[in-house]
């Protein structure tokens, strides 16, 4: 007959040692606590949006009505009023792009082929920015700098990802080959002086000094030397996590491909580059989400994003108190985007990429 355990079992099995008891249950009581007070400011205590402005200042709750009153602003900023429908119809169709790609390497969401995805890709960006700048197919004309908010922050972290990556690669590549010394000592050259300077130092080269190196005539907007900066800056990262994937495997795997007769690309691309992206899943998500936030840093360039835009919004001096409400807007959605992201992390470092 099976013992049955004491209390005193029980209670040790479920908390452990006492000191670790105490901190779980200290944490669990500050969880509560928050929760209960977060809970207090979004709902019990604040002001919806029907309700009157005026009463914000009465209470200590979260201002709805400030929300209400400045979406528009911290969503697409200066963006023509009467032209929204084109910034929010480019801001779904990349937060669609994103979406879609996420689930369907993780073997769900619509069974597209790696070229339709590809060809998505290459589709929907240009779509977003014709959509933005307009001065085609009968659309008017916006200049960039009233590119504001959501569609610039989408697609300057989309943009740069995605060419990010693919220039990550080709780094770390040239850093673990070993035919050409100086090939692999550039690229480590460049990795390394790209991860030694600060962020701010490729913004404000790609805003200030790449315009000065174009030909005569040639020009090229705020937006896309932003962009050019933010590729060549996350290049770099994603080259790391890239060769120390590569560093990890074995070298019977390269050697077994070459006995197998498989050319130098043909061993990168189908043995050893899809185990390195896999070893190195952790910390490319992680990269991801770096670039994802660090976009943020464009404002100081003079390029509003999100942040900048919420700026805005409590900068009316009728709404100036609620600086807290226009960040928590921010927030949120940074924490939803850079939740899925993080979700998709895991599905793929547990299951691999889905074809």
């Amino acid at each position: 007959m099976t013992p049955v355990p004491s209390r005193r079992a029980l209670l040790r099995e479920a908390f452990g040692a006492p000191v670790p008891a105490l901190l779980s249950l200290a944490t669990l009581a500050g969880v509560l606590w928050a929760g209960q007070a977060g809970l207090g400011w979004l709902v019990l205590d604040a002001v919806w949006p029907w309700q009157d402005a005026q009463a914000c200042g009465a209470t200590r709750g979260f201002c709805w009505p400030f929300v209400a009153e400045k979406a528009r602003l911290i969503l697409f900023g200066t963006y023509p009023h009467e032209l929204l429908w084109r910034p929010a119809a480019a801001s779904l169709l990349l937060v669609a792009l994103a979406v879609q790609t996420g689930l369907r390497l993780t073997g769900s969401g619509l069974r597209l082929s790696p070229r339709q995805i590809a060809a998505l890709w290459a589709v929907v960006p240009a779509a977003a920015v014709l959509l933005l700048a307009g001065g085609v197919l009968g659309l008017a004309p916006v200049p960039s700098m009233r590119w504001n908010g959501l569609p610039v922050l989408l697609l300057l972290s989309v943009g740069a990802v995605a060419l990010a990556f693919p220039l990550g690669i080709l780094l770390a590549l040239a850093r673990v080959q070993t035919a050409y010394p100086v090939l692999a000592r550039l690229a480590a050259l460049y990795v390394e002086l790209a991860r030694g300077v600060p962020m701010l130092t490729f913004l404000f080269t790609g805003i200030f000094v790449l315009p000065l190196m174009l030909p005569p005539g040639a020009r090229i907007e705020p937006v896309g030397a932003t962009l050019v900066a933010l590729i060549l800056f996350h290049g770099a990262y994603f080259a790391e996590d890239i060769r120390a994937g590569l560093r990890s495997l074995p070298a019977g795997q390269g050697e077994a491909a070459h006995a197998l007769g498989l050319g130098y690309c043909a061993a990168v691309g189908e043995v050893l580059l899809p185990q390195a992206l896999r070893r190195a899943m952790p910390s490319l998500v992680n990269s991801v989400i770096g670039a994802y936030k660090d976009t943020s840093l464009v404002v100081v360039v003079g390029i509003h994003d999100l942040t900048a835009t919420a700026r805005m919004a409590f900068g009316d001096p009728d709404w100036r108190a609620f600086a807290v409400e226009g960040y928590a807007v921010v927030g949120l959605w940074f924490f939803i985007s850079c939740a899925f992201l993080s979700t998709v992390g895991r599905r793929l470092h547990r299951r691999g990429p889905q074809g």
